[in-house]
């Protein structure tokens, strides 16, 4: 099953809140990142099921929705939302302590991953044992 990993260093304090309370439902990723390649490759379509992870530590299971190429000027406030973001501005921060520090967000482009958490499932009684 694949793992998208968070961490708090990129997403800020406000923004980990939000992932760690299921808010957050949508990443933005660089082509050669390995969420964005096992969905190029296939190896995962929408419908499939994700672990979302921060900080290294799982925080639950999450459906993806939808995976498509969009440039930064093309995102507007709801993805910043989505995102956990107030705004593009603290998105666009958040980019930059990913790794997009010497580029220009303007020219760059993303692949936009949505998910939706999945609602936590009461334990069966064997699980409970």
């Amino acid at each position: 099953m694949l793992r998208i990993n968070f961490t708090t260093h990129v997403l800020g304090p406000l923004a980990a809140l939000r992932q760690r309370q299921e808010k957050i439902t949508q990443t933005l990723r660089a082509r050669d990142s390995s969420v964005a390649e096992a969905i190029l490759s296939r190896e995962v379509k929408v419908g499939d099921q994700m672990r979302i992870a921060l900080n290294n530590r799982i925080l639950g299971i999450a459906k993806l929705s939808l995976f498509d190429r969009v440039s930064w000027t093309k995102l507007d406030i709801d993805d910043a939302h989505r995102g956990g973001f107030d705004s593009l501005q603290d998105l666009g921060r958040a980019l930059k302590r990913a790794g997009y520090r010497f580029r220009s967000l303007d020219g760059s482009t993303f692949y936009r991953i949505q998910f939706q958490w999945r609602a936590a499932q009461p334990a069966l009684l064997s699980e409970v044992k």
